[in-house]
C-alpha cells in the first residue's frame, strides 16, 4: 500500500490562488445590493407600482449595463428615529449602498430639529460602521451635508431639486388632490436623474474597494 505524497509548497500556493479566484468570480458575479431607505418619499405614497423612484432608479441603472437590485425600504409616515429603530431589518447585511431620505415627517410632527439630526447622524454612523456606502439626501430648508461629511457618506442635496421650489412642489409633478402633496411618476423621474450618477460613482467605489 502506497503512502500518498504531501503536496509540495507550490501546489498548494497554486490551489489555494485559484479558490481566491472562483471566490472572487462569484462576488463579481452577484448583483450589487442597493437599498433606498426613508419615508412615503421613497415608498411612492400614491403612485403605481413600479413608478416609485427606487423602482425606477433600478430600471435606469439596468439600462446602463450595471447588475444591481434596489430594494425599496420606505414607510409612509416614518421618522427618523423611526427609521434608526428598523434600522437593521430595512438594511440587512450584504447591503453595498444605501440612500437615506428622512426628516420631512420629522418637521410635521413637530420634532426638534436637534433630534431629528441626532437620529439621522446615527442611521448615517451605523450604516458606514458596517462599510455600506450611504448616500444622504436633504430638504429645503436643511442641509445634511455635515452629517455625510462627519461619515464620509456623500451629500446629494435636496431630495425635491427640480421637482419644488422652496419645498413647494410644483404641479406638474405633484399628485392631484394630496394634501401633503407627494410626488407623482414624472416627479420620481426627475429625482433618479439627479441621484443615478451618485449611485453611478458609488458602484465604482464599490467594485474597486
Amino acid at each position: 500500500m502506497h503512502s500518498q505524497r504531501p503536496l509540495g509548497p507550490a501546489v498548494v500556493f497554486a490551489l489555494f490562488a485559484i479558490a481566491v479566484l472562483l471566490c472572487s468570480s462569484a462576488a463579481d458575479a452577484a448583483p450589487i445590493r442597493i437599498v433606498a431607505f426613508g419615508d412615503s418619499n421613497t415608498a411612492g405614497f400614491g403612485v403605481a407600482a413600479g413608478s416609485n423612484y427606487p423602482s425606477k432608479l433600478e430600471r435606469a441603472l439596468r439600462a446602463r449595463g450595471y447588475d444591481v437590485t434596489v430594494r425599496n425600504s420606505g414607510v409612509n409616515g416614518d421618522t427618523t428615529a423611526g427609521g434608526l429603530a428598523r434600522l437593521n431589518s430595512a438594511v440587512p447585511s450584504g447591503t453595498a449602498i444605501a440612500i437615506v431620505f428622512f426628516g420631512r415627517n420629522d418637521v410635521r410632527f413637530g420634532v426638534p430639529a436637534a433630534r431629528m439630526r441626532s437620529s439621522l447622524d446615527a442611521i448615517v454612523a451605523r450604516l458606514r460602521a458596517r462599510g455600506v456606502a450611504v448616500i444622504l439626501c436633504g430638504f429645503y430648508p436643511f442641509s445634511f451635508a455635515d452629517i455625510a461629511a462627519r461619515h464620509g457618506a456623500v451629500y446629494a442635496g435636496d431630495f425635491f431639486a427640480g421637482v419644488a421650489v422652496k419645498g413647494v412642489k410644483k404641479r406638474q409633478y405633484a399628485l392631484p388632490h394630496d394634501l401633503v402633496p407627494h410626488l407623482n411618476a414624472a416627479g420620481y423621474s426627475v429625482v433618479v436623474s439627479h441621484l443615478e450618477p451618485l449611485v453611478e460613482r458609488a458602484i465604482g467605489r464599490v467594485r474597486h474597494g
